[in-house]
């Protein structure tokens, strides 16, 4: 066996140790690898596969991911690739049932909700751009390399990767296990994958070109008998993304012989033509998750800790989430942080996956009795609602009244400087940085001693009332112009805000006293001479 110092290999990072090794590059560890890296964390990305995936899989982007990957500076990219208005077009054989909305309770987007529709981009395209965006940080996916063996101690976690040229010995302060729902990980840490397969329950999925089908409408051929027949066009592609139920059964891989003759049974037509088939998988009813996020200096990400049905679009979404939640944390950490702020990933995100769970097998049993995705769908899978209203990371009364409280995600707003440039508060969240936001002179006061003691890690902006004089103001100053912040975060007082890293209210109370307030950020930031494993060795 061939034993080398972790980080020497083709990731771009030389020598350096690295801190993090990433079990699995798919959209949820690609996400926590984009996350470290922009924060100084040296990571390294191992996934077992040959080369990067090229079906669509999911396809569907909810709001609160857009508000992740714009953090990370990549929803430009993503959405110039995707559609956000999509009808579907309901069929009976060959009659036009009509045609619905995806969202069709989606708002217009507005200052607090930049992004308010599901926007449907294969998921390949979601990983090819953040593989640029995390090539743009310097480190590169090590396709070919398969974790064999991983064992820990209180000071590091021990893999052993197997790849072309041997196996090799890596040592690192943690790992992150994002390697799908056959998590080597996870069965490796002994996790249980508690649920339920349904051998019964199976689904055709895979890209297709095709001809004889309008690229402006989501077709669908509903049936109470889940004999289900639906044809997705991808934007900025030539394929569809298709699926058919299928019976119990039913093959593993069909030719596209096969696939033309499911087409033409389930649609009544003979005018929809399979050209080439892209790729191709069947889905059984699998529906599953840990009860831990988290073992020792192990965690778990995405369909390792959760697997969920396709129908909503949740399960990638739900692992981009776990990672931005978990990114941040861990960074802290390494740099000084308690320990005790690791604990919190599996505190917000467990309650989530269970939540998410009761949700797509709710959603997928109206899809079996022939409902489209427009029909009894609510504003819960665009997960702008998800909170931590039990998490030990929040400080301030919970008030029934108040529109944002701590644990809610920070809505987006606008406000603008003294000379008169727009300012949207997401481009001030933007970064490795806690923000304060201040609303009165107290606040202010008391963000300003916050501010100086943690100059790198928290960043403060007063928010001034529209009739604010102009005069002397810095860039750290936004006047609400038009009232839009103070009724977005519903302020009724001298109020300070502490939005964390993944766009969470962290700290909310009135009439803030300094002691207080730096007793809570010590909770949450690297503190100076504690980095924890900041000069560790292999």
């Amino acid at each position: 066996m061939s034993e080398t110092k972790a980080g020497a290999g083709p990731n771009g990072t030389g020598s350096t140790k690295i801190q993090v090794l990433i079990v699995g590059a798919g959209s949820v560890g690609l996400v926590a690898a984009c996350d470290l890296a922009r924060r100084g964390i040296a990571v390294r990305v191992i996934d077992a596969a040959d080369g990067s995936s090229s079906g669509s899989r999911a396809k569907g982007l909810q709001p609160r991911s857009l508000e992740v990957l714009d953090d990370l500076g990549v929803v430009g990219r993503i959405m110039a690739s995707g559609r956000s208005r999509t009808q579907i077009r309901k069929y009976k054989g060959t009659t036009v049932l009509g045609t619905s909305e995806v969202n069709p309770e989606a708002q217009e987007p507005s200052c607090s909700t930049p992004y308010t529709r599901t926007m449907l981009v294969p998921q390949w395209r979601v990983e090819e751009v953040l593989r640029e965006r995390l090539g743009e940080l310097g480190v590169t996916v090590e396709y070919g390399s398969r974790l064999v063996g991983l064992e820990q101690d209180g000071e590091f976690a021990h893999a052993t990767v197997k790849k072309a040229g041997g196996r090799e010995n890596v040592s690192v302060p943690y790992i992150v296990g994002s390697d799908g729902a056959s998590s080597e990980v996870r069965k490796l840490i002994a996790v249980g994958f508690l649920g339920q397969t349904d051998e019964t329950v199976r689904m055709l999925t895979g890209d297709v070109e095709l001809s004889g089908l309008d690229r402006d409408f989501w077709h669908w051929w509903p049936s109470p008998d889940g004999r289900l027949l639906a044809l997705c066009p991808l934007a900025s592609t030539d394929t569809f993304q298709i699926q058919i139920g299928m019976s119990a059964d039913a093959a593993e891989e069909f030719s596209r012989e096969e696939i033309q003759s499911l087409i033409d049974e389930r649609s009544g037509r003979n005018d929809i033509r399979v050209r080439r088939v892209v790729s191709q998988s069947v889905w059984r009813f699998n529906v599953r998750m840990v009860d831990r996020y988290r073992v020792g200096r192990v965690f778990l990400a995405g369909d390792s800790a959760h697997v969920h049905s396709p129908t909503g679009g949740l399960g990638m979404n739900t692992g981009i989430q776990d990672a931005y939640n978990l990114g941040w944390k861990i960074a802290h950490v390494l740099g000084g942080a308690p320990e005790a702020l690791l604990d919190t990933y599996e505190e917000e995100r467990l309650p989530i996956a269970a939540d998410i769970l009761n949700l797509s097998s709710r959603l997928f049993s109206e899809r079996l009795k022939g409902g489209v995705p427009s029909e009894g769908r609510s504003t819960d899978t665009l997960q702008l609602n998800l909170n931590y209203p039990a998490s030990a990371l929040n400080d301030g009364p919970a008030r029934s009244d108040a529109v944002v409280n701590p644990g809610d995600r920070a809505p987006d707003s606008l406000g603008q400087t003294a000379d008169g440039t727009v300012v949207r508060f997401f481009d001030l969240f933007r970064g490795q940085h806690l923000t304060a936001l201040t609303f009165g002179s107290q606040s202010r006061k008391t963000a300003r001693v916050l501010a100086e003691r943690f100059p790198r890690e928290l960043q403060s902006f007063d928010v001034l009332p529209p009739d604010s004089p102009t005069a002397g103001l810095d860039a750290s100053s936004v006047i609400d112009h038009e009232g839009h912040a103070h009724r977005d975060y519903g302020i009724d007082g001298d109020t300070l805000l502490v939005v964390r890293p993944d766009g969470y209210v962290g700290m909310r109370v009135t009439d803030p006293d300094q002691v207080h307030a730096m007793d809570y950020l010590r909770r949450v930031l690297p503190q100076e001479g504690r980095s924890a494993v900041g000069s560790v060795t292999n």
